[in-house]
């Protein structure tokens, strides 16, 4: 009896559709679906929110902020994709590391900070919080390299040099430093921004973004004091160009 039993499940026909293959094509077909309907949503969503037609200020409020979010994420995923690469691959920026652990100071990439930012900066350095990188204010690679090296010379300056963020003639000798040194002052930098001289325009530009930087500190805050502060440390602080050999 066992036998015939174990025969006859032997010699049952197979479906050229099994069951199982059936079950899986339609879960396929349903996923698909699903993914379509999401995508039309979003799209259907999207065009609503622009026009303003068919959605509630309620409805527009929270498309907002759902849309500010998922800017926010990848902004923040680029930054932090592109700090890495610059931290393995940028031969400037791996220069930096390397001064900066013989200065005594040996960042790693929890150092280096992307956050969103207001329009006034693309970067910034704390003593105590170490280097800002401005997620939504980065239109390139080279641009967020250029940041890193300006911050970076700063976090150079307050381990070798030590310091004092609060004199008005510290700070801004850092800051014209860092102008000078970063490629922030490059001449194509200089264009985009509205600026061009064919006759010292590096030191114009050194010394314009070094008043800027040193005017929001609260200590120099007052008229005229970041203009002459800088005015009297930038020959000597822009002809030093530790740790590079000459400005690049």
């Amino acid at each position: 009896m066992s036998s015939n039993v174990n025969s006859a499940e032997e010699t049952q026909p197979i479906s050229s559709k099994s069951p199982i293959s059936i079950k899986s094509e339609n879960s396929i077909d349903l996923l698909e679906e699903s993914e379509n309907k999401k995508k039309f949503e979003k799209w259907r969503k999207s065009l609503m929110y622009i026009t303003g037609l068919g959605l509630s200020e309620k409805e527009k409020v929270e498309y907002k902020i759902e849309l500010e979010r998922k800017i926010g994420d990848y902004q923040h995923r680029k930054c932090e994709k592109w700090r890495d690469d610059l931290m393995k691959g940028s031969p400037i920026v791996v220069f930096m590391l390397k001064n900066l652990e013989e200065a005594g100071c040996k960042p790693d990439k929890k150092h280096f900070k992307c956050l969103p930012c207001d329009n006034t900066r693309s970067g910034g350095f704390s003593p105590d919080h170490g280097i800002m990188l401005c997620q939504n204010r980065f239109s390139s690679k080279r641009h967020i390299e250029d940041t890193m090296v300006h911050e970076m010379i700063h976090l150079y300056d307050h381990c070798r040099f030590k310091v004092d963020w609060n004199s008005c003639l510290h700070h801004a000798c850092s800051e014209v430093r860092a102008a000078a040194l970063s490629g922030d002052c490059k001449w194509t930098r200089e264009i985009k921004r509205g600026f061009f001289n064919f006759t010292k325009q590096h030191q114009a530009c050194a010394k314009r973004r070094a008043i800027l930087s040193v005017q929001k500190n609260a200590a120099c805050s007052a008229p005229g004091v970041a203009e002459r502060a800088v005015t009297e440390v930038f020959e000597s602080c822009f002809n030093d160009t530790r740790p590079f050999d000459e400005i690049y």
